[in-house]
């Protein structure tokens, strides 16, 4: 059996890896536009601690970490992926957290338009402690955001975002759980008053937002967890090729 790395531009065939499924073809529109403003595809894993952004608009993330957590960039084929530390037992206060992080940039805060965002993933429902963080910018309780996770024990996708100066909330969430221990292709994206989900190639969760629904914050875009602080909503898995849209 043999899974599918995903690219932005192609797709690459890779060997196998101990997963149950292969994540399925992306879909020909989730190629991204010239409104690229952010990529990383881990493939030259970190340098100085730091991943280079590939869209020549974005920042480099900087991995950052507490109690002695990494991020392992763990070899597939020719390129890598991102692995995050695992889940502690509950209760643990000294448990290994480690995120990647990239400072704050105007072409990060999408305001009213379009806007889309993109990972490939890979976690199963025991690596699950609560909700998952994958990416994000902004946090719902002090200001606007918008945010890939996946949602508790359910293990299903979700795409967030929170109004500037209101606070609404909205979330689009996947038909079926993801949490399966395979490689998915997760896609948000805001056009007009639809936030959506896609999970491999497929629409899998609408949510009707305003138009006017604004995000614009100084925080840095965060994956694999909001910040370091303990009971966090840590991601525990791995991700690839992840993307950032204007447009």
């Amino acid at each position: 059996m043999r899974i599918l790395k995903y690219s932005i531009f192609a797709l690459l065939a890779v060997p196998a890896l101990a997963a149950p499924a292969a994540a399925a073809p992306a879909s020909p529109s989730e190629v991204p536009a010239p409104g690229l403003v952010a990529r990383y595809n881990f493939d030259g894993g970190a340098t100085g601690g730091r991943v280079s952004d590939l869209s020549g608009r974005g920042g480099p993330l900087t991995v950052r970490g507490s109690n002695n957590g990494q991020v392992a960039f763990t070899a597939l084929g020719a390129g890598r992926f991102a692995t995050f530390p695992a889940a502690c037992a509950a209760g643990t206060t000294t448990c290994p957290r480690a995120l990647l992080e990239a400072a704050d940039d105007a072409d990060l805060d999408p305001g009213t338009r379009g806007f889309k965002w993109a990972a490939t993933v890979r976690v199963a429902a025991g690596q699950l402690t609560g909700n998952a963080n994958m990416m994000q910018k902004g946090v719902a309780n002090a200001g606007s955001q918008w945010k890939m996770q996946i949602s508790g024990k359910a293990g299903r996708a979700q795409c967030v975002m929170v109004a500037q100066g209101t606070g609404q909330k909205f979330t689009a969430t996947s038909a079926k759980p993801i949490a399966d221990g395979a490689w998915h292709r997760l896609v948000c994206e805001r056009a007009g008053t639809g936030l959506s989900v896609s999970v491999d190639g497929v629409a899998s969760g609408r949510a009707v937002i305003p138009a006017t629904l604004a995000v614009d914050n100084a925080m840095p875009l965060r994956v694999g967890g909001p910040n370091l602080q303990t009971g966090g909503d840590m991601y525990h898995g791995q991700i690839d090729d992840v993307y950032v849209q204007l447009g």
